[in-house]
């Protein structure tokens, strides 16, 4: 199968298509033929050599959150069969044709997303849905202050919080960011530098 190789530490440069041994899912594991694979700040770490893959995952592949089509499953495995949509996150791997995965770390996909946008969901979208509802406990017609408005998990925070109708204050360390969050529901931009007065104002204290 083919994936993408980091054959170094460096920038994109070091990254290559390359032929590399498929793998077969044994236990209760699964293989998925993968069809998209988002990209993380994970991703660019790994390949600058700042984050070691964890272990049970290839070192030198990147791909935390991928979507794709069940292709086969371990003599263990009881959850899924092959043909089924799924979503989920891994500790590496998942920018390949292929990878093998606990059947337990899957989540099928809506019918009403395709593999690209599914792709997006599991490592920022879980994180943020958890942060805001699990967490949080976020209601409709509250109030939210989402740090790092320009990433992953920011962003995909502020749509959250804007489909539940709450209000979205933002923080970002440039005023570009701030503007290409508004789009996505950040109902008001605020620098990094003063925050916090900012926000006493804006709410009455």
């Amino acid at each position: 199968m083919r994936a993408v190789v980091i054959t170094r530490p460096g920038g994109t440069e070091v990254l290559e298509i390359q032929n590399v041994e498929m793998p077969e899912p044994t236990g209760d594991q699964v293989r998925v033929r993968v069809h998209a694979a988002g990209l993380n700040r994970a991703d660019l770490a790994q390949r600058a050599g700042y984050y070691p893959a964890p272990p049970g995952v290839p070192a030198n592949i990147p791909g935390l959150e991928f979507a794709g089509v069940i292709d086969a499953v371990g003599p263990l495995a009881r959850l899924w069969k092959p043909g089924q949509r799924v979503m989920g996150i891994t500790g590496g791997g998942g920018q390949a044709e292929y990878l093998v995965i606990h059947e337990g770390l899957l989540v099928e996909i809506p019918e009403n997303l395709d593999f690209v946008q599914a792709a997006a969901i599991p490592e920022v979208f879980m994180t943020a849905h958890d942060a805001l509802f699990t967490q949080a406990g976020l209601q409709m017609g509250e109030r939210i202050l989402v740090h790092a408005a320009g990433s992953g998990v920011g962003t995909a925070a502020i749509q959250l919080a804007h489909a539940v109708g709450a209000t979205v204050y933002g923080t970002a360390r440039t005023a570009d960011k701030l503007e290409r969050a508004k789009p996505l529901g950040l109902d008001v931009g605020l620098s990094t530098q003063n925050f916090a007065a900012e926000v006493k104002e804006l709410t009455a204290g």
